[in-house]
């Protein structure tokens, strides 16, 4: 999926910038140190709730069905991962549980990455029922895996990759995304307390610091403004993707012509950007009466264990997308008829609940990868090619 969801953003925004106040110094603090976990375990339950009002009769039927669908389905993630210090090495499992009405869709998921070798290694292998193996390609079938090794994928096309560069690249820019993000948040001030410390708990049999992140319609259209404006105006922030950009670029075997287009549009959106914030804050103007968030709002609770990690995390969002309030809001007209008779307009209603238990932190744990061949799996390079080649 390309297109950054709604959640995706709103859980980005909640966790990437918590302010400066005590309580959110220390759920900063927990989300740092959260990264250099060596090993772990969790389990995530995702539950939703879908509503439809005042849609044309046949569009209001077809979306009723699948709101029921969707209101009966829970989404279970099982997760293992394991990596050493220096994060060039890594290994990951994970088990899909997915119960949509009277469809069961289990997947279950290995990843092995080697980033220590001179030969840089990165490879997926996905099991899937056998009903969906069958319509990636017809000896699917009576195969069991499919496997995507990624040093292929990258030179299955017209432009090759060097993996070693990208590799190199990606050890450089991570480091210095981490002190990006680390000048950004002492900076960062919304103008309101996000994250709030809420006492000591017992939850899953562990004692945990409960923090909480509440944002409701106002407060998260104050964020996002905020957000968007104090990236397009941070200089720091505009290098880092021009040089991230570059440094992808190095590593594509493309032409010098190719690099130069590279480098002049990446100029032109740093001349662009007084445009780009002015379009992106009328944006927000149209949308500042148009109703996103719910009633119950954004509210994730996270719990931080004696040890300083994030344990626990729990939460839901509450949407109300009023989609002839939004047409209105890009109409951009003022005019209205006085006689004209106030309809109700569609309104679709989405509740998302989630909650993660993460355990077994820093403990031994194993990842054993599944053995694949030519005669249980089907590699996805060779279903590029075989589409390429036609």
């Amino acid at each position: 999926m390309k297109k950054v969801s709604i959640l995706a953003l709103i859980l980005a925004l909640s966790m990437a910038f918590t302010g400066c106040t005590n309580s959110e110094i220390k759920l900063y603090n927990a989300f740092k140190k959260s990264q250099d976990i060596m090993s772990m375990e969790s389990d995530t339950n995702l539950t939703f709730k879908v509503e439809a009002k005042n849609f044309p009769a046949e569009q209001q039927q077809t979306i009723e069905e699948i709101s029921k669908m969707l209101n009966n389905s829970e989404f279970k993630m099982y997760q293992r991962t394991v990596q050493n210090e220096e994060k060039t090495i890594a290994k990951s499992y994970v088990n899909t549980d997915f119960n949509l009405g009277d469809m069961k869709m289990d997947m279950q998921v290995w990843v092995e990455a080697d980033m220590s070798t001179d030969t840089p290694k990165l490879v997926e292998i996905i099991k899937l029922p056998s009903a969906m193996m069958s319509t990636m390609a017809p000896e699917g079938e009576n195969k069991e895996f499919i496997v995507y090794d990624f040093a292929e994928m990258m030179n299955t096309g017209k432009e090759g990759v060097n993996l070693d560069k990208l590799t190199d690249f990606s050890k450089e820019i991570q480091p210095k995304l981490m002190n990006l993000l680390k000048d950004y948040y002492t900076k960062f001030d919304p103008g309101f307390e996000v994250g709030a410390f809420k006492g000591t708990r017992t939850v899953n049999g562990r004692s945990l610091s409960i923090y909480e992140v509440k944002l409701d319609d106002a407060s998260f259209k104050k964020l996002v403004r905020y957000a968007g404006n104090s990236y397009l105006e941070d200089e720091n922030t505009i290098n880092f993707i021009k040089e991230y950009f570059n440094g992808v670029m190095g590593a594509i075997d493309g032409t010098d012509e190719e690099k130069q287009e590279l480098s002049q549009n990446l100029d032109k959106f740093q001349q662009d950007l007084p445009q780009i914030k002015k379009q992106f804050n009328e944006f927000m103007d149209k949308f500042e009466d148009v109703k996103i968030l719910g009633d119950k709002g954004l509210v994730i609770e996270y719990g931080i264990n004696s040890d300083g990690y994030i344990a626990h995390e729990a939460g839901k969002m509450d949407l109300s997308i009023d989609l002839g309030a939004i047409e209105k809001a890009f109409k951009n007209s003022d005019i209205v008829e006085s006689d004209a008779v106030e309809q109700e307009t569609p309104v679709l209603n989405i509740e998302i609940n989630f909650n993660t238990k993460i355990y077994n932190i820093n403990k031994d744990i194993i990842v054993n990868m599944p053995k694949v061949d030519n005669n249980n799996a089907l590699y996805f390079s060779d279903l590029v090619q075989n589409n390429l080649a036609q």
